[in-house]
């Protein structure tokens, strides 16, 4: 019964043949090869390299063509004799050789080309089986400096997305150990998306920069992927916006079509690549438990508003009032003006409610805004309120951002502009208007402005708290807190002479406990304090009491 012949097996032989008959041909060698012989080398080579024997005679021709830095699918039915038909035929087989890197394909121009890596011309020179590289067990930089040089390959196009992704894929899989690995290997993507995500990891990695815009999705990928996915971005349908790893740049100087990291990914993929950086996100936030508790005396008033405040902002209703305020369809931020003179305990009520709330505080000292640059100090403010975003999207309760010293930005705006620093004094103004009108978190703004507040602010400003220098019986009860080896008339007569403020009473008392250590034998009874209390003011006629907020 006569064997049936399948395509391959025709193949195998055609191209037997019409080698045979090329070495026969003008020009052959003296030696000339016979079909035979042929079909017994490819079969003693497919046996030893683990490949058929067609194959196995593909990859010799392959090498035999190797000194060309592109074989193309017609070379090879050139250098066979034979049509494209019959390689075409065998490209199931072509594949195997790649995925075993004995044979690299990549795009040129618009048709599939072919080249051998030098390590495999090396194996065979050397007369050793290939083995594949051993990417297992390496470090987190050893890891992503081989993805970065499979992507740049990528990018050079010298493999194909197939390729790039097969790699990419493999290595990641053989590093368990790393964070970075178990955790892309958790959001299930495939194909270019997983290749555009590794990009805008790499990126982080190298320069601590992940945005990705559109042309950067245009050059990376060809041009019919790079079309759909651009335009899945465009529509917020790529999977990678819907899981919620990337997110819009969210920096106002950035363009509407860039995107990045979001600070969920960030912190699963990067945290354990890039500790340093995760870290460095958080370098103006002071933590809520670092706090200390601090007794403070306010106004009847005042002390009203504070409590207000403390409940407002306490986890459970804070939630609650935003929740409400959304379903109205009004904005969900709290912005709050404490202001007064210094040393009155504005900056120190915050730590408070942050302490007692468990709310971090990102502190700000907007005195220290201003840049002599053009067009720096509008940066400045902007990236606050980013970086003010990037916290609140990464913390498990609202943060509290703190503009300390905010003066020369809630005064009147300039309506008559001569100068370029008044026109950065009223754009940095406006940004800051806007930045309040979009806000959805916690900020509060001290000043020592009790008047010239600019109507505009005046009305952003949901809680505005007076605080003013504390009363005689008030003060009584300062000076008993911060020195309380005194006696009750002492204090009282302390607060009655001497119209100090919180903050002023607060430097006395932490003189007295310095020179407690310094001069120990001098003691502290009331002649030492009163001494500290002339000395509080810069000299006999001066009034006006000095301290900070």
């Amino acid at each position: 019964m006569k064997k049936n012949i399948n395509l391959k097996e025709m193949c195998l032989m055609d191209l037997m043949v019409n080698l045979a008959s090329v070495s026969e041909g003008q020009g052959a060698p003296k030696t000339i090869v016979s079909k035979k012989e042929i079909a017994i080398y490819a079969s003693e080579l497919g046996n030893r390299l683990n490949f058929t024997p067609l194959q196995a005679l593909l990859l010799t021709q392959f090498v035999n063509l190797y000194p060309d830095s592109s074989i193309s699918t017609k070379d090879l039915s050139r250098h066979f004799g034979c049509t494209n038909l019959a390689i075409i035929a065998c490209y199931e087989d072509i594949k195997v050789l790649r995925e075993r890197r004995y044979v690299a394909e990549y795009k040129e121009r618009d048709n599939i080309a072919y080249y051998v890596p030098i390590n495999v011309i090396i194996a065979l020179r050397e007369n050793h089986v290939l083995k594949p590289k051993d990417y297992s067990n390496m470090s987190g930089d050893e890891m992503m400096d081989e993805l970065i040089s499979t992507l740049n390959a990528f990018r050079r196009e010298d493999i194909d997305y197939v390729d790039a992704f097969n790699t990419t894929s493999e290595i990641v899989a053989a590093n368990p150990h790393l964070s970075f690995c178990r955790q892309i290997n958790e959001y299930g993507l495939k194909d270019e998306d997983w290749l555009l995500l590794l990009h805008v990891c790499c990126a982080y990695y190298r320069n601590r920069q992940s945005k990705l815009d559109l042309d950067e999705i245009h050059e990376f990928l060809s041009s019919g992927a790079g079309f759909k996915q651009a335009r899945l971005f465009r529509a917020n349908k790529h999977i990678l916006l819907t899981k919620g790893i990337l997110e819009p740049a969210g920096d106002e100087l950035a363009s509407e079509n860039e995107w990045c990291l979001s600070h969920r990914a960030a912190k699963e993929l990067m945290g354990e690549l890039c500790p340093n950086i995760m870290e460095s996100s958080k370098r103006d936030v002071l933590n809520a438990d670092g706090i200390g508790a601090k007794a403070l005396f306010y106004p009847v008033k005042t002390a009203r508003q504070v409590s207000e405040l403390e409940k407002l902002l306490s986890p459970e209703e804070f939630s609650r009032v935003q929740d409400s305020l959304e379903a109205h369809g009004m904005r969900k931020g709290f912005a709050c003006l404490f202001y007064g003179t210094p040393g009155t305990g504005k900056t120190e009520t915050v730590l408070q409610l942050a302490r007692k709330t468990g709310r971090n505080i990102m502190q700000v000292d907007m005195s220290q805004m201003r840049d002599k640059y053009v067009g720096e100090s509008e940066k400045n403010v902007k990236q606050i309120f980013t970086r003010y975003r990037q916290l609140c999207r990464e913390s498990d309760l609202t943060p509290i951002l703190l503009l300390n010293e905010a003066d020369a930005l809630l005064g009147v705006r300039l309506s008559k502009v001569e100068h370029s620093v008044d026109q950065m004094a009223n754009t940095m103004q406006n940004i800051l208007l806007q930045e309040m009108e979009n806000l959805d978190g916690i900020l509060i703004a001290t000043t020592n402005l009790t008047q010239n507040l600019d109507s505009a602010f005046d009305r952003r400003f949901l809680y505005k708290v007076e605080f003013l220098k504390p009363t005689a019986e008030e003060s009584r009860h300062i000076w008993k807190a911060m020195l309380p080896e005194i006696s009750e008339d002492d204090a009282l007569m302390l607060a009655k002479q001497y119209a100090f403020s919180g903050g002023q009473i607060e430097n006395i008392a932490r003189k007295q406990i310095v020179n407690a250590i310094l001069f120990p034998s001098e003691g502290r009874d009331l002649s030492k304090i009163r001494q500290a209390c002339d000395s509080e003011y810069l000299n006999k006629k001066q009034t006006r009491p000095i301290g900070f907020c």
